[in-house]
């Protein structure tokens, strides 16, 4: 609102403009003061503002009587404008809905309630119940806005402490895992060695059957070679190495049929084991826990 004092004039000599006229950017100097609006008006203004239904009781001030200048309560006032009317001052309250109002609202929306001009009802407000109760909701807000973001932080903390917790506990169950596993693996590695060992073991006496008859035969072949062109002799080392040879025979089907029965192993993979790495749930989950405490129940429940 356009105001301007001239240096060495007196208080009654101040400029004033129109705070109406200033608001459509013209400065047209007041002639008059509504002490109800605390508004300073131009002649034209003047002359709307007492034909109007609603200021047409409001008191005028000429030129000499006006102040001059609002005083910092009342100027706080005159600075609220209308939330529909962005160009006009909030001046009214309706009691009835509870909305504050300007002159536009009123003739807009053809209020039939009883309003207050707010310049009469805001009076020692300050110490009023509704401002009191007003302003110990705020003061609960902001002890509810304190210990919900406390609420904040703790859990920030809690969840961090979760996770290092639970990153812990994954890295010491899989080591866990690893030791079975590794257990497990040298348990089934002990028993490969050890059947391998009596198998070999079983070959081993095979082998040395089947070289004993080797040597046998060998010799009796030399005892027939050797009596090769003497019927005689012949006829005799014949007879003689009958029941050798046939001892010999009988001793390698033996070791045949034992070779048949030398068992044969291989490593099987338990399915279970090997499921287990392949289903979603893998060696656990991270899942929401059940919560405890008192950050837990904002309502004290």
């Amino acid at each position: 609102m356009a105001s301007m004092e001239v240096p060495g004039k007196t208080a009654s000599n101040v400029i004033h403009n129109c705070d109406l006229c200033a608001e459509g950017d013209e400065n047209i100097p007041a002639e008059t003061y509504c002490q109800v609006c605390n508004e300073y008006l131009c002649t034209t203004c003047a002359t709307s503002h007492q034909r109007s239904r609603l200021t047409r009781k409001h008191k005028l001030v000429d030129k000499e009587a006006m102040p001059r200048k609002r005083s910092e309560k009342d100027q706080e006032y005159v600075n609220e404008y209308c939330k529909d009317h962005p160009r006009e001052l909030v001046k009214y309250y309706c009691p009835t809905h509870g909305d504050l109002l300007c002159g536009d609202c009123i003739v807009t929306n053809n209020h039939t309630c009883k309003m207050e001009v707010i310049a009469n009802v805001s009076k020692g407000y300050g110490n009023s119940t509704e401002f009191k109760q007003h302003e110990q909701k705020l003061k609960t807000i902001t002890e509810k806005i304190s210990k919900t973001k406390h609420e904040i932080d703790f859990k920030a903390v809690s969840i961090d402490d979760s996770k290092k917790h639970s990153v812990k506990q994954v890295r010491t169950f899989q080591a866990e895992l690893i030791n079975a596993i590794n257990k497990m693996s040298d348990e089934i590695t002990t028993d490969i060695e050890s059947k391998a060992q009596a198998t070999h073991a079983i070959l081993s006496n095979l082998k040395t059957t089947s070289k004993t008859g080797e040597i046998e035969v060998h010799s009796v072949t030399n005892v027939i070679e050797n009596c090769k062109g003497n019927d005689v002799l012949l006829f005799i080392a014949t007879h003689r190495t009958k029941e050798i040879a046939t001892n010999v025979s009988n001793k390698i089907d033996e070791v045949d049929d034992a070779l048949e029965s030398v068992p044969q192993y291989k490593f099987i993979e338990n399915a279970e084991t090997k499921t287990l790495f392949k289903k979603s749930s893998g060696i656990g989950h991270y899942k929401q826990a059940l919560q405890s405490g008192a950050h837990t129940d904002k309502h004290g429940k």
